[in-house]
């Protein structure tokens, strides 16, 4: 499946909540959530998985959200599996307890990324609304045992900038990669992001010796080799070296609608068309073929709405 500059359309990042029991500073607060669920059904996300593996889709990341909040999360893992697509991963808050981190150990997800933007109980508590950091990192250490495990850190001045050296040794300690990624303009991280942006580039100033490695998957991360650390580290520039040129991707909210991109405000409602499948291709096809060459520089729709 190709859009309109002929780029190959191959992963999909499907939201399957908007539900988070975290309220992080940059992806929600609490006036923006709505009380009534209105989330995709299993049967309805189903039927989104197998048009978009029928088009193409080889990768595949559920999101939210906090996606380990839906009950019937690993049934539709176990199903994305059994129609043939086994790029499966996950990004998560972490917060899990021992039997969802059993399972998910037992899945068929090929890796999981977990978010974790400091290791200070504190500013952790503040970050995020929630007592959790010990609990994060257990998941963790317990789950880079089984699977493929990313650390993603979303760079914040006032929060983890003095923290970067700490959290790759967390990382080189627990053998995970860990991935700093800029702040982005999205919802409510418009309110802080002039005091809170760090760039990339700021923060490989820091070290005094690295080179960018080649990486075998087709990634917006560019990782580097450390020296100071002997640690592969990547790094994501969302804002300040943008990769729309070779943007693979597109997003379904956890209210069914289609996204060419995270930074658009419009979308193609998908619950509408899933009784005919047919029409369905025709649709998805359609809108996919709109996908802009480059991004709107920001958007005031929610991230947590549209899966980050």
């Amino acid at each position: 499946m190709y859009d309109g500059f002929f780029r190959e359309i191959e992963y999909l990042r499907l939201s399957v909540t908007d539900r988070c029991n975290f309220f992080c500073k940059y992806c929600r607060t609490k006036e923006a959530c709505e009380i009534e669920n209105k989330d995709l059904s299993k049967d309805e996300i189903f039927r989104i998985i197998s048009v978009f593996k029928k088009l193409g889709i080889k990768k595949l990341r559920f999101t939210g959200g906090e996606p380990f909040l839906r009950d019937d999360i690993f049934d539709i893992i176990e199903f994305a599996d059994s129609i043939g697509i086994k790029n499966i991963n996950v990004t998560t808050n972490g917060y899990l307890d021992e039997e969802k981190i059993e399972k998910v150990a037992k899945s068929s997800l090929l890796s999981i990324n977990i978010s974790l933007d400091t290791l200070d109980k504190q500013k952790y508590k503040v970050l995020t609304g929630v007592n959790g950091l010990g609990k994060v990192i257990s998941t963790i250490k317990s789950l880079s045992k089984f699977k493929k495990v990313k650390i993603n850190t979303v760079l914040l001045r006032s929060v983890n900038f003095d923290e970067i050296d700490n959290l790759i040794s967390f990382a080189k300690e627990n053998k995970v990669v860990i991935r700093f990624i800029e702040l982005m303009p999205v919802g409510v991280a418009n309110r802080i992001f002039e005091s809170e942006f760090v760039s990339i580039e700021e923060i490989l100033k820091k070290f005094k010796n690295f080179h960018e490695i080649e990486s075998s998957e087709n990634s917006v991360a560019k990782y580097y080799y450390i020296e100071d650390f002997d640690h592969i580290v990547g790094f994501i520039n969302a804002v300040s070296g943008h990769f729309c040129d070779r943007c693979d991707k597109v997003r379904v909210s956890s209210k069914g609608v289609l996204y060419n991109c995270l930074f658009d405000k419009l979308g193609l409602d998908l619950k509408e068309y899933l009784n005919d499948e047919d029409v369905l291709v025709e649709k998805i096809q359609e809108f996919i073929k709109s996908k802009k060459f480059i991004r709107n520089p920001t958007t005031d729709l929610m991230m947590f709405k549209i899966g980050g």
